[in-house]
């Protein structure tokens, strides 16, 4: 291509980059990414750009040349490249090119029978037509600069909602990692993407959800909804993402007209309705959970009207109730004393029961929580119809499940009785629920692991009295804080109890200041007398009925914070969410707690500890050195306390439990770890880096098969394990590098430097850590095999070390210490990252050199030459730049 002309506009042969009309964030990064493939190729706007790409362009003029099509010849265009389109009515006046250039395509919509046919043609059913452009880049090993990757990666993010978009694909989530590991900033992207819809988006969200109807097909409910936009306007499914946000609905279709075409979508959440499948009719595609096509010569209503005829070949009957219910069903007598209904509910781990008169027909439901509390008043005799709840919420056979499962949420009911003609036929429970919703139904009943018998009386007895001697035996600050809590206490006619972490290790042995009181009465209420008792401040947390009480204790032996609650039950309304709370007693407030031995309590008094509370034998699995949960489904409630059973099993040399293993297998089997937010599965990960010889935790773990959903692709081969292990002595082999640092950042960094960079990288990404500690890691991850070279080479060169390790974070010093150059990464901290010159710029310009980058070649020069101990003083340093002058004048 021949150089512009004095009017700025290109000259000659030329190829052009077009991406459509309203052009998009994806369109605007594809574009530049394609002039990574297309050297010599311009990018040519067809028309406006949507806001957010709008402003990416000005921000980055200096970075990014875009032609407008007044600013072309058009008769000197020899080839097109265009992305994100292949459509051509988006191309706006440069369709006219089309018939009499070399056309190259690079789309990621659904193909469609109008489409432009190209010389070239690079295109699949992926999130973002960046991933495409990305995917060839990596493959061909193009340079990329930050600034491309970061146009890309804003690409990518904008069309599939930061990777969270029904349609976004593993390659999407591979494409990223891979620019990420050539520089794209995060930040970025974050800043970029289109988080809220733009006016255009609005009118159209506002139009589908005032022009929505319901349809019936095979027994399915699908939400069917139109609308009509001039002109076109891009992210619909982001649109349509908003609005399954806004409105939850089982399956919904779409048919929204713009310009002179109809846009199909179809989403599904339930596996009857097959979205794909509908949209095949269509000409389009996609998978069964989300699909698109695009028609012409029809309105929208007659798109509609169509899209409901063939509607039922990609609906199967939902299931029903009678397809999810249990039965036979367990019922009891509304004549029956309410011990019968406690000892049935204990006897077959039920939490309610349906209560039937003498005809067999459902008159109420009976809650265990509401046998235990007739009992603590006395009223075991009486009917089990004086306690019962008499509005019964059932539903019939042929109600749609899914309908069963609002109906329970709605209503927070776990039990839901299916009646018809009168007649209980059957039931349907959380448990049923929720081996719907995640594929693989987890054990029918909520069975509890403490069923077995208890320890021997006399044993039982002697543990206990040990218990009450350990008490006696801690510091003197922890007796007189128990004591003073147990005043209050009596003050204030409550029960309180220690419970939890620190009766286990106060049991074992060990120091423990996470210090927890339950109290059967108004938690908050007493978090304020006992810091008036011990002169610190309370912070409340009503939602939970819980407060904290901070001290300012001179005490290390005393807790800077205790924490206070109020007995309570939690339950969970699916898998791996997180509980609701409701008050109780200590029974069923310890019964929430994750494992029997953090399930101990200790009633306070102001004389001391008057009892040791274990209804779960605790202190049987203490002694037999292993960690069992308290019932079938607590991994499934909250998978997080599979990491914490491995990591309380290594901390203290215990096993897993025999069905407790079993239970956790099944769990990671069933994927139960991969429904837990990054956050929470990152917030364990990192406690369980902090235990010393992790490593060991980590075997653990992955033996059971979890280490996978936790860090995809790390591999615990002896190297690793034995860094792991080192890594622990490290505060004292280096303890000032130690002093700045993470410790569990370093191990972090030792699991993932054998990776490749951009595996690694994605990986921090799925972390989500720190903005701090992500920097750190890709900062590592991208330059520690270098810097590991540098320092363990056989004749050091310090100028290198120096430049290189400039700006490190402490973390990757001591990685690189753990990978030999100790010695090295020692000097540097101590000595060389410290070493001046003794001379100035000025003292170099004095020697005749102008002012300008040949100053800073110098002393750059007399800097390497001083790190390696040629220069020692300020005269040598004159001598030596005078040297450097010389011969550049020559």
């Amino acid at each position: 291509m021949r150089r512009a002309g004095a009017s700025g506009r290109p000259e000659g042969t030329m190829q052009i980059i077009v991406p459509h009309t309203n052009t998009d964030l994806d369109a605007i990064g594809a574009a530049i990414g394609a002039q990574v493939l297309y050297p010599k190729a311009q990018i040519v706007l067809p028309g406006t750009a949507n806001p957010m790409a709008a402003e990416f362009i000005s921000l980055h003029r200096y970075n990014l040349r875009v032609y407008r099509v007044k600013d072309i010849d058009l008769t000197q265009v020899q080839r097109a490249i265009v992305v994100d389109t292949a459509d051509a009515a988006r191309l706006g006046p440069l369709r006219t090119l089309l018939p009499n250039v070399e056309l190259h395509l690079y789309d990621h919509h659904p193909a469609e029978a109008a489409d432009l046919q190209g010389r070239l043609e690079v295109r699949a059913p992926v999130g973002a037509t960046c991933t495409l452009i990305a995917e060839l880049i990596e493959e061909a090993g193009a340079p990329l600069t930050p600034f491309q990757a970061t146009a890309l990666l804003v690409g990518i993010y904008a069309d599939t909602g930061s990777l969270s978009l029904l349609g976004t694909t593993d390659r999407d989530a591979r494409a990223a990692g891979f620019l990420l590991s050539r520089g794209a900033s995060l930040q970025a992207a974050a800043r970029f993407m289109e988080v809220s819809l733009s006016p255009a988006q609005q009118t159209l969200l506002q139009q589908l959800q005032n022009r929505g109807r319901w349809v019936n097909v095979h027994g399915a409910r699908i939400r069917l909804l139109v609308a009509e936009v001039p002109e076109y306007v891009g992210g619909l499914n982001l649109v349509v993402h908003r609005l399954m946000e806004l409105e939850p609905v089982p399956a919904l279709f779409a048919a929204v007209r713009m310009d002179d075409r109809v846009h199909l979508v179809g989403r599904s959440s339930v596996p009857w309705v097959d979205a794909a499948r509908v949209m095949a009719r269509f000409g389009g595609g996609g998978h069964p959970a989300a699909a698109s096509a695009v028609v012409k010569g029809l309105s929208v209503e007659e798109a509609a009207e169509r899209l409901e005829e063939v509607l039922p070949d990609g609906v199967e009957r939902p299931l029903m109730a009678r397809d999810v219910m249990s039965a036979p069903v367990k019922t009891i007598l509304a004549r029956k004393p309410i011990r019968d209904a406690e000892r049935l509910m204990l006897r077959h781990g039920h939490t309610g029961l349906p209560v039937v008169d003498e005809q067999g027909r459902v008159v109420g439901v009976v809650s265990l929580r509401d046998v235990e509390k007739a009992r603590r008043h006395g009223l075991e005799h009486a009917p089990v119809k004086s306690v019962m709840r008499s509005q019964v919420i059932a539903v019939h056979p042929d109600t749609p499940a899914d309908e069963v499962q609002e109906l329970m949420i709605e209503r927070d009911i776990g039990r839901v009785p299916v009646v018809a003609d009168g007649n209980l036929v059957g039931i349907i429970t959380r448990s049923d629920i929720l081996g719907l919703i995640y594929g693989a139904p987890p054990p029918r009943w909520h069975r509890r692991l403490y069923a077995a018998p208890d320890m021997p009386k006399d044993l039982r007895d002697k543990a206990v009295q040990e218990a009450l001697e350990a008490v006696e035996a801690a510091p003197a600050g922890i007796r007189a804080l128990l004591r003073t809590a147990g005043r209050v206490a009596e003050q204030e006619g409550v029960a309180v109890y220690a419970v939890g972490g620190f009766v286990r290790d106060l049991l074992l042995g060990r120091p423990n200041l996470d210090f927890d009181i339950v109290v059967e009465g108004d938690g908050i209420a007493f978090a304020h007398s006992l810091a008036r008792a011990l002169g610190g401040r309370v912070q409340e947390v009503p939602r939970f009925g819980t407060a904290h009480i901070y001290l300012d204790a001179d005490d290390p032996d005393l807790p800077s914070r205790i924490d206070v609650a109020t007995a309570r039950r939690e339950f969970y309304e699916h898998a791996a969410a997180l509980p609701r709370v409701e008050h109780a007693d200590l029974h069923e407030d310890l019964y929430r707690r994750d494992f029997s031995i953090n399930a101990l309590a200790i009633r306070l008094g102001s004389a001391g500890p008057s009892g040791l509370i274990d209804f779960f034998g605790g202190l049987k699995d203490l002694a037999a050195g292993q960690v069992r949960i308290l019932h079938t489904l607590s991994f499934v409630e909250d998978p997080t306390r599979l990491l914490r059973a491995v990591r309380f099993a290594h901390r203290y040399g215990f096993r897993l439990e025999r069905e407790t293993e079993a239970c956790a297998r099944r769990a990671i089997a069933e994927g139960f770890l991969g429904r837990v937010s990054r956050e929470r599965l990152r917030n364990e990960l990192l406690l369980l880096l902090q235990e010393p010889a992790g490593g060991g935790a980590l075997q653990m773990l992955a033996d059971l098969g979890g280490l996978e959903d936790l860090l995809p692709g790390v591999g615990l081969t002896p190297e690793v394990l034995s860094l792991l292990d080192a890594a622990d002595g490290l505060p004292e082999a280096e303890p000032e590098i130690s002093a700045g640092s993470r410790l569990w950042l370093v191990k972090l960094l030792v699991l993932l430097h054998p990776l490749p960079l951009n595996q690694g990288a994605a990986l921090v990404k799925r972390l989500r850590l720190k903005r701090a500690e992500s920097q750190a890691c890709l900062q590592v991850l991208a330059g520690w095999r270098i810097a590991h070279d540098l320092v363990t080479a056989p004749r050091p060169d310090p100028a290198a070390i120096v430049a290189h390790l400039d700006g490190w974070p402490p973390e990757g010093l001591l990685l690189l210490h753990l990978l030999g150059g100790g010695d090295r990464v020692a000097t540097y901290w101590r000595t060389w990252r410290h070493i001046r010159l003794d001379i100035t710029g000025a003292d170099v310009r004095a020697l005749g050199v102008p002012p300008g980058p040949q100053v800073g070649r110098i002393l750059q020069r007399v800097l390497a030459a001083r790190l390696s101990g040629e220069a020692p003083d300020r005269a040598a340093q004159l001598e030596l730049a005078r040297r450097h002058a010389a011969q550049q004048e020559e």
